[in-house]
């Protein structure tokens, strides 16, 4: 089944050969509320992870009052060897939050909850590779300032760099 991704003006995708499906974009707003709960969501896994890494490399545990983000981000780059494998902790938490959700299901949590679902070009879940590529993706669409994230805003299909790169698009659940 071929994908037919639709703005508010017109299809882009099309193929003749096989049967159409019409899919409706999902817009800027819609997903950054999405990214917005899965934050919600990713943030206590990262703060485990801080502190179950602590633990296991047998560094003292910050008091709650010490979590605050500004002193975090102050520990994570103060240039120690224990805070920078805190900081690649993160990162692959987050990293394996996305692909896994992505890879299973098609969508998080987020895009759960708003009716976003990833699609790849014929309608059906991305594969594992493209959800690694999306993932990936990621990481370089937030790099120069979201640049990458905030094309979808402008973009005709509604796509991030992320989707580009990885051939997916994110479109709502009929």
């Amino acid at each position: 089944m071929a994908l037919v991704a639709t703005s508010a003006l017109e299809p882009s995708i099309e193929s003749a050969s096989t049967p159409k499906t019409s899919f409706r974009a999902a817009g800027f707003f819609r997903r950054a509320m999405a990214t917005v709960v899965d934050l919600f969501l990713l943030v206590p896994l990262l703060l485990l992870s801080f502190v179950g890494l602590r633990v296991a490399l047998r560094q003292p545990v910050p008091r709650l009052a010490e979590l605050s983000p500004d002193i975090l981000l102050a520990n994570l780059f103060d240039g120690s060897i224990t805070n920078e494998a805190l900081l690649g902790a993160g990162l692959v938490v987050a990293f394996l939050y996305f692909w896994t959700f992505y890879m299973l299901w098609g969508q998080t949590p987020g895009k759960r909850l708003t009716r976003i679902m990833v699609v790849d070009v014929y309608g059906d879940r991305p594969s594992a590779i493209r959800s690694f590529v999306r993932t990936l993706g990621y990481g370089i669409a937030v790099l120069p300032f979201s640049l990458g994230v905030l094309w979808i805003g402008f973009d005709r299909e509604k796509r991030g760099l992320h989707d580009w790169l990885a051939g997916t698009y994110a479109v709502l659940k009929p």
